[in-house]
């Protein structure tokens, strides 16, 4: 990285948007792939891009601490580059859900991460809006790369993978070169700091709790002051999880078995792909509006309660076939103009919400609750999709309904 001294102001905002796009396009593009990978079992290929996520989200305040940033990040793009190997070359489903799985842990480590990092600079709401555009824009992205090489180039999937290593070395690129320092320390160096950031969580908390370790004299919390921490985020989390758990379960289950007509296998596929299509462009337009439009805290929990009303049209529309045609693709749209509204606007109110000093864990942390969201909707779109496909005898199903 280099110094913020030696590049303009504005180049953070490209950065973290670009690092946004980059970390998030291995995901989008298992999704955009998930009829390649598992046809009857799309909800599979969404579970496994989601769990190591997860755990590793939820793992992440416990741990993230003791490993630096640059570290952090070259773990990403070895995971980034074996995902696209392995689901590339892999000729049984079940382990290209492994390849799956590594794109999961970079896309889900590179992201609790930088919203951490966001932190360190002095305006970490404009970072958090141009990543969140950035992540938003990966939707729209990942989808036209796999479009573009598989479809209109006519490639196969596993060539289309292979260029995507392509992505691997820009993430590189654009986090060591291009991202200026921040204001505060990447990585506890200083010899004479006896104290961690996460000392600003003392206020908080007992003193009797924490232990002392380490030749520096460091304080760490205690990991029942970190679990009693993430309770206190509920009100941020909750909306997360809610919004990502109905989206998810939509486009797993419901999107995943609706064609014109349903029984016809390449008109699921292209409904399939035309809504994420769109869902894709309402997250990005979204997602960048943090700087425009700042969510109450009303706002934020009425919106994932439509998400979710969303969520039951949509199963409906599949089973009963009322409003069955293109015109769907505008719900899909609002569907992702509601999730990338929850996401910026969490973010961004954590940021400006929470103590200074307890900003960086805070962000960290409240990362799970998508992954936490998007976990459970995997495991109810298996049984959504199942349902639909035995009312309309469609073989093919990964679990039965």
């Amino acid at each position: 990285m280099l110094s913020s001294l030696t590049l303009p102001t504005s180049q953070l905002t490209p950065s973290f948007f670009l690092l946004g796009l980059l970390n998030n396009s291995s995901y989008v593009i298992m999704i955009a792939g998930a009829k390649e990978i598992s046809e009857g079992g799309v909800a599979l290929v969404f579970l496994s891009n989601v769990l190591p996520s997860f755990l590793c989200k939820l793992s992440g305040p416990f741990w993230f601490h003791r490993v630096p940033y640059s570290i952090r990040m070259y773990i990403c793009m070895v995971f980034m580059s074996v995902s696209f190997a392995v689901v590339g070359f892999a000729n049984d489903y079940r382990i290209k859900l492994v390849g799956v799985c590594a794109a999961s842990l970079q896309s889900g480590l590179g992201e609790a991460s930088l919203l951490a990092m966001a932190s360190k600079y002095a305006t970490p709401s404009y970072c958090l809006t141009a990543w969140s555009s950035g992540t938003g824009a990966a939707g729209v992205f990942g989808f036209l790369f796999v479009y573009i090489f598989n479809n209109l180039l006519n490639l196969s999937f596993t060539v289309t993978l292979l260029i995507a290593n392509l992505l691997t070395i820009s993430f590189g690129v654009v986090f060591f070169v291009m991202l200026p320092e921040p204001d505060g320390k990447l990585e506890d160096e200083n010899e004479n700091d006896n104290t961690t950031d996460e000392d600003g969580l003392l206020e908080d908390f007992p003193r009797k709790e924490i232990s002392t370790e380490g030749k520096k004299g460091r304080r760490m919390l205690s990991m029942y002051d970190r679990v009693a921490f993430t309770k206190k985020l509920y009100k941020y989390m909750l909306p997360l999880f809610l919004v990502y758990f109905a989206e998810y379960a939509m486009q797993s289950g419901t999107w995943a078995a609706i064609g014109f007509p349903v029984e016809d296998e390449d008109a699921r596929k292209s409904f399939y792909q035309s809504a994420n299509w769109v869902y894709q462009a309402g997250v990005f337009v979204s997602r960048s509006s943090g700087n425009i439009w700042h969510a109450s805290m009303f706002s934020l929990w009425l919106m994932p309660v439509i998400q979710c009303c969303m969520l039951v049209l949509f199963y409906l529309i599949a089973v009963y076939q009322f409003l069955y045609s293109n015109v769907l693709l505008l719900g899909c749209f609002f569907v992702g103009l509601l999730g990338g509204a929850v996401y910026v606007n969490a973010f961004n109110r954590i940021s400006k919400d929470v103590e200074k000093e307890n900003v960086e864990l805070a962000l960290s942390t409240a990362s799970v609750a998508d992954s936490c969201g998007i976990m459970l909707s995997d495991v109810v779109g298996l049984f959504l999709q199942a349902c639909v496909y035995k009312k309309f005898g469609i073989d093919g199903a990964a679990v039965s309904c």
